[in-house]
Order: structure tokens, then C-alpha cells, then sequence
């Protein structure tokens, strides 16, 4: 393969040529359902905007699974997902012990996020080990999902679903054994070998974040701003493509779409406010109207 390939530009006219049309008779049903595997009694918030941007973008259903610890911190902010809370162990993340109930969950959706605001402890590797090799649908692994594996990358060459990993150039760094200016001096080359290497679609995050596919296809996105610098961003994203992929866009389309409206959602959002003050919150509330103008 060749990792010198130049990219691709993802462009507007891509993204309103990629999202389909909502039939007029259609219903909850057919728009997917997600299960997004999220959230610590120490991040809850990554529950939150995981949960929020995916129903924003267009899920039928989200069920927001998440630790029972913190219950109290989630719970008020998800009015539209459903909300599975499941045994935490002594310290607020997710106990090994929920991993039949998320399996079962996972028999009931489209697709599955994990990893968001996680937390890296030997229960929560072992949940993400068994939804990988588990799954009978697509995946989105971010953030901790991703943290977990470093040192059993070898397991997505094992998992029989398309799986999107979206991490940013420290969490690549660990995954290829390199080191973050290594990733940095090369975003394009890296993310293809890792691509062609796993065989997942990789979403490398940060200023023009590249988008590779196992079959040596490139994307890199123009849209967004310094603002988005902040925690949370990621979470949204990962939310975001989660959710199509959930209603029926290949993994691929899914990546491309999401990453790009990702970055006008911080365009839009700093316009209104700043780049120093804005928030992913304020990113997926805009979402809404963005969406507007690819209907």
C-alpha cells in the first residue's frame, strides 16, 4: 500500500451527497439504535455529550449505558436515551460483572459506542475485550476503549465487525508504539499503515484530522477551529458517528460525514460565542440547525 497517498478533502458537497433523505412514513424503528457504552462516576460528562450528539444527529434510539455510581450525575441530563445503568465497582467505573447485561443490550442495536470517559481498570478492559469479540454489529472505540487495547492491539484483527477507532495523536501514539511528533510528522502515512494494519477505519483527531480505511482510501477535514481544543470534543464526535453508523451508513460514510459536521458545529458554536469560551455543549446544541441545511 501506499502510505504516501495524498488525501482526500472532505467538502459539504460530500457530506449532502452521503446523508440520506428521512422518509415522510418512517419511524423510530428505522433510524437505528444505539447502544453507547460510556461514563464513570468520574466522567460522567462524557455520557452526557456522547449520548446528547447522537441523538442530535438523527438516532432512532440510544441507550446510554454507564455505571450505576453515577446514576445521580447522568440521569438528569438524558431525557431523550434510554438509560441502562449497570453494577460499578468500588471506585465508580463499570464492573466486569455488567458485561451479560451489555451483551444482551447489544443483541437489540444497530451498532455500539464504547470507551468515552471509561476509565482504564482491569474490569473495563475486560468488558471492551468481550464487546469486541462479542459484536455482531459495528463499533465505535474511543477514548478509554481505545487506552485498554494499547497492549493487545492484536484484538481487533479478531473482531468480525467493522469497527471505527477515533483517537487523538497521544492515544495513536500508544497504539503504534511511536512517539506523538513521530505521529504528528506523518498523519497520513500512519494512519493508513495502522488502517491496513488493524484493519479499522481510523479517525485521527486534531487540526485537519485524517480519516483512513483498511483498503489504503484517505480523507482529511478542513472544517473546526482551535475552540474545539477542549474535553468533551471528542465525545461528541465519537457520538456522532456512532449514531449513523446506527442508522445504516457504512462505517466509512459514517467517519467522513460525522467528522465534517463535527467541525462546522465548532465553527458555528465559536461564531456565536468565542474560541476561547466555547463548549462541546455548545456544539451539540447547534447541531439542530446545522442539520437544517443538509435536509
Amino acid at each position: 500500500m501506499d502510505y504516501n497517498t495524498k488525501p482526500i478533502e472532505i467538502t459539504s458537497e460530500l457530506v449532502k451527497s452521503a446523508l440520506p433523505k428521512r422518509h415522510p412514513e418512517a419511524n423510530k424503528g428505522s433510524f437505528g439504535h444505539l447502544l453507547s457504552v460510556c461514563g464513570s462516576m468520574m466522567m460522567p460528562g462524557a455520557a452526557v455529550l456522547a449520548a446528547s450528539a447522537a441523538v442530535r444527529m438523527g438516532a432512532g434510539l440510544v441507550t446510554a449505558a454507564f455505571p450505576t455510581a453515577a446514576y445521580n450525575a447522568i440521569a438528569p441530563h438524558l431525557i431523550e436515551p434510554l438509560l441502562c445503568p449497570l453494577q460499578s465497582d468500588e471506585n465508580g467505573f463499570l464492573s466486569a460483572r455488567s458485561t451479560f447485561g451489555l451483551i444482551d443490550r447489544l443483541e437489540r442495536a444497530t451498532a455500539c459506542l464504547i470507551g468515552c470517559g471509561l476509565g482504564q481498570t482491569p474490569d473495563t478492559q475486560m468488558i471492551v475485550k468481550e464487546i469486541l469479540l462479542h459484536s455482531k454489529k459495528p463499533i465505535v472505540l474511543d477514548a478509554d476503549g481505545i487506552n485498554v487495547i494499547t497492549d493487545n492491539i492484536n484484538i481487533l484483527n479478531a473482531v468480525s465487525v467493522p469497527v471505527i477507532i477515533t483517537p487523538h495523536p497521544g492515544e495513536m501514539s500508544r497504539l503504534c508504539k511511536v512517539s506523538i511528533k513521530e505521529i504528528q510528522q506523518d498523519r497520513v502515512g500512519v494512519s493508513l499503515w495502522f488502517a491496513e494494519k488493524s484493519k479499522t477505519i481510523v479517525v485521527l483527531k486534531g487540526a485537519g484530522t485524517i480519516i483512513a480505511t483498511p483498503d489504503g482510501k484517505c480523507y482529511v477535514n478542513r472544517t473546526g477551529n482551535a475552540g474545539m481544543a477542549k474535553g468533551g470534543s471528542g465525545d461528541m464526535l465519537a457520538g456522532m458517528i456512532a449514531s449513523l453508523t446506527a442508522q445504516g451508513l457504512s462505517p466509512e460514510t459514517s467517519a467522513i460525514c460525522a467528522v465534517y459536521l463535527h467541525g462546522v458545529a465548532g465553527d458555528l458554536a465559536a461564531s456565536q460565542t468565542s474560541q476561547r469560551g466555547v463548549t462541546p455543549s455548545d456544539m451539540v446544541s447547534v447541531l439542530p440547525k446545522l442539520l437544517s441545511e443538509y435536509e
